[in-house]
C-alpha cells in the first residue's frame, strides 16, 4: 500500500521564474535590435554591441530553457530549489568543521520541522574532492540534545549534487511528514556530493580513477558519527540513492554489509555507464549488479527496496529484484507510473523509507532495535 505525504506544491514558483526569465530574454532581444538599428542609422559601428548583446540574450535564452526543463522534470520547482542550485553552482562550500565540533543546524529545529543545510566533508580518498554535503536533522534535534538517531545515507544521480534530494525530491518535507504522523521515528540524512560526471557511478574506479565508494564508507560515515548525534553502528545505517546513486547504493550495500543494514535502490540499471569501468572487463563485471549479487556472501540480513518507473526498461529493475530474492534477501519491488526523474523519486521516497525503516527495525532515538519484521513481497 502506497504511503502518502502531503508536499506543498510550489511549482508555480518555478514556472513564475521561467516566465520572468522568458520575458527578460524577449526584452533583451528587443532592446538589442533597437540599439543596433539606432547605431546603424547614425552610421556608428554596431559590431561590438551586437556581439556582446547577442551573447547576453543567448545566455538568457539558454538559462530559460534549462530552468524550464528543471521545473518540468521536478529538479527545481520553487524559489528554494532555484536559489540552492545557483548557490551550489557558483558559491563556495562551507569551511570544514574542527575535529569533534558538532554539526548543528544554523537555525534550530522545532517540534514539527527539521532543518537542512550544507557542510564540507573532507576527503582522504583518491580522486575525490572535499564534498559539499547536505544534512537533514529531524524535528526536536536541537531541543533533545541527548538523543541519538539512525542515519539514511542518500546518493544523488549523475550528474547531480548533494542538494538534489532536498531541492528536487523535497526529502526534508517527506521526512517531516512521516515523522509527524508517527510512521517512522526521527532520522538523520547525509547526502554527499559525489562529484559525478554525466556518465559516472559512485563506486571505486580502477587506478588512477576516483574512489567514491571508499569515500562514502571510510570518510563520510566516520565524519557523520563524529559530528552528528548518530547511533554509530551498522543496524542504524541505511544507504539509498536514485539512478546512478540507486545502482551505487545497491553495490555499496552488498559490499559493505557490516556498515549498512539496508538498501533503497531507486531506478537502478544493469550495466554501469562509467567509461573507466568499460575499459576493463574485470572492473565492469565487478560493478554489474547481477554479477555482484551472484557472488556475494550474505553474512547479514540485508533488506532491499527497489523502485521502478514506467519510463524505464522495467525488466532491468525486476531482474535485479529477482536475483536478490533468489539469494534469500527480503526484497520489496514497486512499480510507479512516471519517468526517470526527480518527480517520480519524490513519489517513491515515502514508500521506500517507510518500508526500509520497518525492515531494519528502527525505533525511537537511542531505543533498542527489535527483531526484524517478516519479509515483504
Amino acid at each position: 500500500m502506497a504511503v502518502h505525504v502531503a508536499i506543498l506544491d510550489r511549482s508555480w514558483q518555478g514556472w513564475t521564474a521561467v516566465g520572468v526569465a522568458a520575458l527578460l530574454t524577449v526584452a533583451c532581444t528587443v532592446l538589442l535590435v533597437v540599439a543596433v538599428r539606432r547605431r546603424r542609422r547614425h552610421r556608428h559601428p554596431a559590431g561590438l554591441l551586437a556581439v556582446t548583446g547577442g551573447l547576453l540574450c543567448l545566455t538568457l535564452a539558454a538559462a530559460t530553457g534549462l530552468l524550464g526543463v528543471g521545473v518540468a522534470t521536478g529538479y527545481v520547482s520553487d524559489w528554494r530549489g532555484i536559489a540552492t542550485v545557483g548557490a551550489t553552482a557558483v558559491g563556495d562550500a562551507p569551511d570544514a568543521l574542527a575535529a569533534g565540533q558538532p554539526a548543528d543546524p544554523p537555525t534550530p529545529t522545532t517540534a514539527t520541522a527539521g532543518r537542512t543545510w550544507d557542510v564540507t566533508v573532507p576527503s582522504h580518498s583518491r580522486g575525490v574532492p572535499d564534498s559539499d554535503t547536505y544534512l537533514y536533522v529531524p524535528p526536536g534535534y536541537s531541543q533533545d540534545t541527548g538523543a541519538r538517531y539512525p542515519v539514511l545515507y542518500m546518493l544523488h544521480g549523475s550528474p547531480g549534487t548533494g542538494a538534489d534530494w532536498f531541492t528536487a525530491a523535497h526529502l526534508d518535507q517527506v521526512l517531516d511528514g512521516l515523522i509527524d504522523a508517527g510512521t517512522i521515528p526521527p532520522v538523520v540524512v547525509v547526502s554527499p556530493d559525489l562529484d559525478l560526471d554525466a556518465t559516472d557511478e559512485p563506486v571505486d574506479m580502477p587506478a588512477p580513477g576516483a574512489l567514491r565508494e571508499t569515500f562514502l564508507v571510510s570518510d563520510v560515515v566516520p565524519w557523520a558519527d563524529t559530528h552528528l548525534r548518530t547511533v554509530p553502528d551498522q543496524p542504524h545505517r541505511v544507504v539509498g540513492g536514485i539512478s546512478a546513486g540507486g545502482l551505487g547504493s545497491l553495490l555499496v550495500g552488498l559490499r559493505h554489509q557490516s556498515t549498512f543494514a539496508g538498501v533503497v535502490s531507486l531506478m537502478p540499471y544493469l550495466v554501469p555507464e562509467a567509461p573507466a569501468l568499460h575499459a576493463s572487463d574485470s572492473a565492469l563485471a565487478a560493478n554489474e549488479p547481477l554479477e555482484v549479487i551472484g557472488r556475494t556472501t550474505y553474512s547479514e540480513r540485508l533488506p532491499v527496496f527497489i523502485g521502478i518507473p514506467s519510463g524505464d526498461d522495467v525488466t532491468e529493475g525486476h531482474r535485479i529484484a529477482d536475483a536478490l530474492t533468489q539469494q534469500g534477501l527480503p526484497v520489496q519491488v514497486r512499480d510507479y507510473v512516471g519517468e526517470h526523474d526527480w518527480a517520480t523519486a519524490q513519489a517513491m521516497a515515502p514508500d521506500a523509507i517507510t518500508w526500509i525503516v520497518d525492515q531494519v527495525g528502527w525505533t525511537a532515538p537511542g531505543g533498542s532495535t527489535p527483531a526484524p519484521t517478516a519479509t515483504a513481497g
